[in-house]
C-alpha cells in the first residue's frame, strides 16, 4: 500500500528474478566483485594505531602538536640505558653512549671500523631529525666550553685592557705620576673583568672549577651532571630529561614529522639493531630499554595486523557452530558466506578510499558478519516459506525478495542511517568504523538479495522440512566439516530451546493481556539505566587496554620504574620574538609553578616519589637561572654560549618566521580522565605576556582530548542515531504512527543495557563511544521487521492475536536465530588479546542480547498498546495462565 515500498518491491523482484534465471552468471559475478574489490583492497590494508586517528585534527591542540613536530622533530623514540648512572657517565663506558648517540644520529663517519654497518644504513635513510643523549650533551658542553672560554678570555682581556689604559690617560692628565697610573689602569682593568664575567655567571656556575672541559674529565662530567650536595650520585633535577636518576640515563631520538609508515617502521628497527649490537655493548650488567610513542604504536599495529586474521578465524567457526544449531536447512550456512563477502567489502573500499586499520575497524568485522547473516536468514526465512506452500525453488526465492524484500531494505536503510550518524564524531577513528560499517551493510544486502538467492534457486527440496539432497550443494557439503560440532551444540539447545518457547508464549501473552504495564515498567527500568549509565565507570587506563603483554608496553612500564615517568607533554610559547625578559621571565615562573602544584618540589625532588605528578623536561628557561627578569643582554650573552645542538631542542627561530620556544614536562602514565584533568590544570595557568602566545600540545594532550571526546559524545551520537533511524521510518512509512512504534523498543533498549550494566557492574572503555548506535542499529533490526510483518498479517486480515502469533512463530524465530547468530558475532571479540576489543566485546554481547529479548516482549506490547487506541490498560477478554502451549489470548478489539 506505500508506493515508496511498492517500487522497493518492484525492484527487487526484477533484480531477484534475473539473479535466480541467471544464477551461473550471478554467483560468479559477485564472487568476482568480492574477490577483486574486497578481497584485493582488504590485503592492501595497513595497519595504524598512530595519533592521528585518535585526534580531532581540527582542533587547536592538534594544531599545535604539528607546529611542535614541525620545528622539533615527531615524538621521541627512548632508549634508556639502564645501570649505575655514576658507572655509565663517569667511566670510559660514556665513550659508549657517544658512539650510539652519534649512530643513531646518522653522522657517523662512514668509514670509521668502530661503527657497524647499521649506522650507515642510519645514515643512508636520513629519518633522524635530532638524538639528544647524555653524552652528546657532555660532549657539546665541553667542546662549546672550551670555545667559550678562548673566546671570553680574549674578549674579557681586550675590553679590560682597552678599559685599564683609558684610566692611565686619565690619571695622566691629572698629573698623577706614573706609580698611580699603572695602579688606576691594573685596578680598572680588574674591574671589567669581574663584571664581565658576571654577565656569563650561569655558564661558568654550570660548569665550576674542574679543569679541561672534556667527557673523559670527571670532574668536569661530574660537575655538570650531579648534585654538588649529599647524598652522593644524585643527578641534577633540571637535568631529568638526560639524568633522570642515579639508576639510568636517557637518549631521545626524534625522527622527521613526514615519514610514511614503512619509513618509521624501517628507522625503529634500525634503532632497535643498534642497540643490540655489540659494538655499543655497555659493562656492569647495564643494558638498553627501547621506548617511547613510535615504538609503542608500531607494537599496536603489528597487533591489529594480526589480530583482523585471529577474530576471522574464530568468527568462521563460531557462527558455522551458530547457524548449524539454531537455523535449519538448505544451505544453512550459506548466510555466512554471504557476511564474510559483505565484510570483505567493507575491509576493501576502506582501504581504497585511503582508510586504514585501526582499534575502531577491527571491531567491523564481527558487526558486518551479525547483520549479514541477519539479512541472509530472513530471506532465507521467506525462501522456506514460499516452499512449504508447494512453489519451485526458483519461484520461491523470488517471491522471499518480493515479501521480505522491502523490510529488509527498510530495516537496513534504517540501522545504515544509524551508523552515519557516527559520521559526526570529531574523531577519525570513529568516523571510519562508522564508514566501514555502512560500506558492510550495504554489501551485505545486495549479496543477499543477488548471489544469496541465486545459491537458493539451484536446490530441489520438496517443503520446509525436507533435508538436502545428499551431496546437493556445494555449501551443504562445506557445512559437513562443522556437522558434527554442529549437531552436538544442536541438541544441546534442544531443552533450552523448548523452555525459551514457553517463556516466549508467556511472555507474548503477558505483552498482549497487560500492554499498558509492560510499557511502563520497561520506562521506567529504561530510565533507571540511563540514569545509571552517567555513573557507570569508564576504563581509560593504558595497562588496562592494551595487551598486559605487548614488548612495547613493557618497556614503557621499565622506563617509569626506572625514572617515575614514561612520557612527554609540551607547552610551546610562539611570538615574534620569545627570548625577551619578559617572556624569559613568565617562562620560568610558569614551569616552575606547576612543577610545585604536581608534587616535584622539595630539596632533592624526585620523579619516582609518590604524588609526583609532572617532572622537569627541557626548556628555554631553564639556561637563565636566578630570581628576577634577566636582562637582554645576559639572556644574549647566554643563549650565544649554548651549544647549537642543544638550544635546537627547546628553541626554533628561523629567519621569515615566528619564533617558538618550547617548554617540556614528563609525565608518568595515568589513567587518561587524571591526565586530562592534569592538562586542564596547565592550561589553566597560561596567562603569558602581551604579544606572546602559548599552548599545551603533545600526544598526551591529544589522547586526553580524545577521551574526553568519546566519552562526552557517546550520549548525543545516540540521540543523533535515534532521531535518523525515526526519519528515515517516517519518510518510508509515510505514517507517523507506523514509523514511531519500532521506535519505541529501540529507544527503550538503549536504557535497558545500561541499566544490565551498571548492575554488573561492566566498565566501559573509549570504544563505548559506538555502542549507543550499536544497539540502535541491531535493535533497529529486529523491530522493523517483527513491525512490519505483523502489519502485514493484519492486512491479510487477521486479528490481533492472530497476527502477532503468526508473526512470531515465523519472523520471530528467524529473528531470534539471527539475533543469536549476531550475539555469537560479536561475541568473537572475546577471543581479542586486545583487551579494549574483548571489554567492547563483552558489552556488546551484554546489550545486544538485553536489546534483543527487550524487543520480543516490548514490541508486542507497543503494537496492542496501539490498536487499543492508545489506552494505558486496555480491557480484556480473557486472562491466560502463560504456561508453554496455552494458547495466546486475544486483547480487546477496539471500536469501530
Amino acid at each position: 500500500t506505500q508506493p515508496k515500498l511498492a517500487g522497493v518491491r518492484a525492484f527487487l523482484g526484477r533484480v531477484s528474478e534475473w539473479s535466480v534465471t541467471h544464477p551461473t552468471q550471478t554467483m560468479a559475478s559477485v564472487i568476482a566483485i568480492v574477490a577483486i574489490v574486497g578481497v584485493v583492497g582488504a590485503l592492501r590494508l595497513s595497519p595504524d594505531a598512530g595519533t592521528d586517528k585518535l585526534v580531532d585534527t581540527g582542533s587547536s591542540a592538534y594544531a599545535g602538536t604539528q607546529e611542535f613536530r614541525d620545528r622539533f622533530g615527531d615524538d621521541a623514540i627512548v632508549i634508556l640505558a639502564q645501570g649505575d648512572l655514576q658507572k655509565l657517565i663517569l667511566t670510559d663506558q660514556i665513550r659508549q653512549l657517544l658512539k650510539l648517540e652519534t649512530c643513531l644520529s646518522g653522522n657517523a663517519p662512514p668509514d670509521d671500523p668502530e661503527f657497524p654497518e647499521v649506522c650507515r644504513r642510519i645514515a643512508a635513510l636520513g629519518a633522524t631529525r635530532v638524538v639528544f643523549g647524555p653524552a652528546t650533551f657532555l660532549n657539546q658542553s665541553a667542546t662549546q666550553a672550551l670555545q667559550y672560554a678562548g673566546s671570553l678570555y680574549t674578549k674579557v682581556q681586550a675590553d679590560a685592557e682597552a678599559a685599564g689604559a683609558a684610566a692611565a690617560k686619565r690619571a695622566a692628565k691629572r698629573g698623577l705620576d706614573d706609580a698611580a697610573q699603572q695602579a688606576a689602569d691594573a685596578s680598572v682593568q680588574q674591574a671589567a673583568i669581574t663584571k664581565l664575567l658576571a654577565r656569563y655567571k650561569d655558564v661558568l656556575a654550570a660548569v665550576g672549577d674542574f679543569g679541561i672541559p672534556s667527557i673523559d674529565n670527571a670532574g668536569f662530567v661530574e660537575a655538570v651532571a650531579f648534585d654538588s650536595r649529599p647524598p652522593a650520585g644524585t643527578p641534577k633535577a633540571r637535568f631529568g630529561y638526560l639524568f633522570p636518576s642515579s639508576e639510568g640515563a636517557l637518549i631521545s631520538a626524534r625522527l622527521q614529522p613526514d615519514l610514511d609508515d614503512d619509513t618509521r617502521r624501517e628507522a625503529i628497527g634500525l634503532i632497535r639493531e643498534a642497540t643490540n649490537d655489540e659494538a655499543f655493548k655497555l659493562e656492569d650488567g647495564a643494558h638498553y630499554e627501547i621506548s617511547g610513542v613510535p615504538v609503542v604504536v608500531e607494537g599496536l599495529a603489528d597487533e591489529l595486523g594480526g589480530e583482523l586474521f585471529i577474530l576471522l578465524g574464530v568468527a568462521l567457526v563460531v557462527m558455522a557452530l551458530a547457524l548449524i544449531a539454531v537455523f535449519g536447512p538448505p544451505l544453512r550456512l550459506l548466510p555466512l558466506f554471504v557476511a564474510l563477502g559483505a565484510a570483505a567489502m567493507a575491509f576493501g573500499l576502506l582501504s581504497i578510499i585511503g582508510g586504514s586499520l585501526t582499534m575502531a575497524s577491527v571491531a567491523v568485522l564481527p558487526v558486518v558478519i551479525g547483520l549479514g547473516v541477519d539479512y541472509a536468514i530472513q530471506l532465507q526465512a521467506r525462501f522456506r516459506e514460499a516452499v512449504a506452500e508447494g512453489r519451485r525453488p526458483a519461484a520461491s526465492a523470488v517471491l522471499a525478495a518480493v515479501r521480505g524484500g522491502p523490510v529488509i531494505a527498510t530495516a537496513a536503510l534504517a540501522t545504515t542511517v544509524g551508523f552515519l550518524s557516527l559520521a559526526l564524531s570529531p574523531i577519525p577513528m570513529v568516523r571510519e568504523f562508522g564508514l566501514a560499517l555502512v560500506i558492510g551493510v550495504i554489501s551485505a544486502l545486495a549479496i543477499a538479495i543477488t548471489a544469496g538467492l541465486a545459491a537458493l534457486s539451484t536446490i530441489e527440496i520438496s517443503g520446509e522440512q525436507s533435508p538436502p539432497r545428499r551431496g546437493g550443494g556445494r555449501l551443504d557439503r562445506a557445512g559437513s566439516f562443522f556437522a558434527d560440532a554442529g549437531e552436538r551444540t544442536r541438541e544441546l539447545l534442544q531443552s533450552a530451546r523448548a523452555r525459551a518457547s514457553g517463556f516466549g508464549n508467556s511472555a507474548l501473552a503477558t505483552a498482549i493481556t497487560s500492554p499498558g504495564r509492560v510499557l511502563i515498567v520497561a520506562a521506567v527500568l529504561a530510565a533507571a539505566g540511563w540514569a545509571a549509565s552517567t555513573q557507570t565507570e569508564v576504563v581509560s587506563d593504558i595497562d588496562e587496554l592494551v595487551p598486559a603483554d605487548l614488548p612495547a608496553l613493557q618497556s614503557v612500564n621499565a622506563l617509569e620504574s626506572v625514572t617515575g615517568v614514561s612520557g612527554e607533554l609540551d607547552v610551546i610559547v610562539s611570538g615574534e620574538d620569545v627570548t625577551t625578559p619578559a617572556a624569559i621571565a613568565w617562562m620560568r615562573d610558569f614551569k616552575q609553578r606547576v612543577l610545585e602544584q604536581h608534587g616535584f618540589g622539595g630539596e632533592f625532588p624526585d620523579c619516582r616519589a609518590a604524588g609526583t605528578e609532572l617532572c622537569p623536561g627541557p626548556a628555554l628557561p631553564d639556561l637563565i637561572r636566578g630570581d628576577g627578569e634577566p636582562s637582554q643582554a645576559r639572556i644574549d650573552g647566554v643563549l650565544d654560549a649554548v651549544p647549537g645542538y642543544f638550544l635546537q631542542a627547546i628553541l626554533s627561530a628561523p629567519e621569515g618566521r615566528e619564533q617558538v620556544a618550547a617548554i617540556s614536562f614528563l609525565i608518568p602514565v595515568m589513567p587518561l580522565d587524571e591526565q586530562e584533568a592534569l592538562i586542564g590544570e596547565i592550561r589553566d595557568e597560561l596567562d603569558p605576556p602581551a604579544g606572546i602566545a602559548a599552548e599545551v600540545v603533545g600526544l598526551p594532550v591529544l589522547v586526553a582530548d580524545a577521551n574526553a571526546e568519546l566519552s562526552g559524545s557517546r550520549y548525543w551520537l545516540t540521540l543523533v542515531g535515534l532521531i535518523a533511524v525515526g526519519l528515515v521510518l517516517g519518510a518510508v512509512y509515510r505514517n507517523a504512527r507506523r514509523a514511531l512504534l519500532p521506535m519505541v523498543p529501540i529507544a527503550l533498549a538503549t536504557g535497558w543495557s545500561a541499566l544490565v550494566l551498571a548492575a554488573m557492574q561492566i566498565p566501559l572503555n573509549p570504544m563505548s563511544a559506538t555502542l549507543g548506535v550499536l544497539v540502535i542499529a541491531v535493535a533497529t533490526e529486529f523491530s522493523v521487521i517483527l513491525s512490519a510483518r505483523y502489519h502485514e498479517e493484519r492486512a491479510a486480515g487477521l486479528s490481533v492475536g492472530q497476527a502477532l502469533r503468526r508473526t512470531y512463530s515465523r519472523t520471530g524465530t528467524a529473528v531470534l536465530a539471527s539475533g543469536i547468530t549476531s550475539i555469537a558475532g560479536f561475541g568473537v571479540l572475546i577471543a581479542s588479546e586486545i583487551t579494549m576489543l574483548r571489554d567492547f566485546g563483552l558489552v556488546t554481547i551484554v546489550d545486544l542480547s538485553v536489546a534483543l529479548l527487550g524487543v520480543m516482549l516490548v514490541l508486542p506490547a507497543t503494537l496492542v498498546w496501539a490498536e487499543g487506541g492508545f489506552r494505558p490498560f486496555p480491557a480484556r477478554r480473557r486472562r491466560g495462565r502463560g504456561m508453554p502451549g496455552a494458547p495466546i489470548p486475544e486483547p480487546s478489539e477496539p471500536a469501530a
